[in-house]
């Protein structure tokens, strides 16, 4: 494995050091590899070290390429400026692709606690989105912001559409970050339509890390329960990428099999539908709806949603095929 630090900025000593397989023969079937950024936590006073490596490590061991960012905190701590490191770091990892083999549509980032806000930061705020987004028991409120001595927006309200799949860890017994960080920027990700899972443990407490004695500081910080969280992720992840390279390769021709709200989703289609289907802009009634092909709605309720009726202006809507 090859090992190496960049800096990004020489006075607060950001730096994003990489951990990368090397080709070997006995590994020749592999072409690429997903990449994943790790961003550990310590309130932006400090970057945790059991947050850091330690996780990085944890996914070479799965195969993966690892990056661990160290950026604005402490006496340098500045949101935006550690927002920037973040995507200095997406800059970085993009330079690298093709010497390391690294697959760009499978880089995915992880941050726990306030790295989480910085995660979730980079996935709302930024241009350099990465493909998927892990958040570990993550600061999301503007509250808490505050309590970190940064100035930042309440991230929940900073989720869109674009924003990407999303794995959120934590545990209800937090005794530092509130579990209502995660509840409200989980609801923001079901309003977006943002696909998610969440695993909300009871037990444990704040900062667990990978949940083994490896990664614990004191005894209290081993949790065999919470540590499930990796396999879990490991597997979602295997999940929507899957998921996404289906998507690009089956492309729907037929817009009688097109989900509704991928139709509404273009501008121009919106007039159109809410002209025939006016209960649509009521958001609660199109959430029952929305991933339902026309095809699938006439099927459900045909006397309300008779086919001919809808075959009189289905083809004014825009679909690109």
């Amino acid at each position: 494995m090859q090992i190496d630090t960049m800096t990004i900025d020489n006075e607060a000593n950001t730096t994003l050091t990489v951990y990368l397989h090397e080709e070997k023969p006995e590994f020749h079937r592999i072409d690429k590899r997903p990449f994943i950024l790790v961003i550990p936590g310590g309130g932006y006073g400090f970057c945790s070290e059991r947050e850091a490596e330690p996780i990085a490590l944890k996914f070479a061991a799965e195969g993966y390429h690892a990056g661990v960012l160290r950026y604005h905190v402490g006496e340098h701590r500045d949101f935006h400026k550690a927002l920037a490191d973040a995507e200095k770091s997406m800059d970085l990892i993009a330079l690298l692709a093709e010497k390391a083999k690294i697959d760009q549509t499978k880089i995915a980032v992880i941050g726990f606690s306030a790295g989480g806000h910085l995660a979730a930061a980079l996935s709302t705020l930024s241009d350099r989105k990465p493909s998927a987004c892990i958040l570990a028991y993550p600061a999301i409120l503007s509250s808490f912001a505050e309590a970190m001595k940064i100035q930042a927006p309440s991230l929940e309200m900073c989720v869109t559409p674009q924003t990407p799949p999303t794995f959120l860890f934590s545990t209800f017994e937090d005794n530092v970050v509130p579990i209502e960080n995660s509840l409200l920027y989980l609801r923001a990700l079901e309003e977006n339509d943002v696909p998610f899972e969440t695993h909300i443990f009871q037990k444990g407490k704040h900062g667990l890390s990978l949940g083994n004695k490896w990664s614990g500081n004191s005894e209290e910080m081993v949790d065999p329960r919470f540590a499930k969280w990796f396999e879990l992720c490991i597997e979602w992840l295997e999940i929507i990428w899957a998921q996404a390279a289906a998507e690009t390769t089956q492309k729907i021709e037929d817009i009688w099999q097109v989900p509704i709200k991928n139709l509404y989703a273009i501008e121009a289609n919106q007039s159109i539908l809410l002209e025939h289907l006016p209960f649509l802009a009521d958001r609660s009634r199109f959430k029952i709806i929305r991933s339902l092909s026309f095809n699938q709605l006439c099927e459900v309720s045909p006397e309300k949603f008779p086919k001919t009726k809808i075959s009189q202006w289905v083809n004014e809507l825009t679909w690109y095929r």
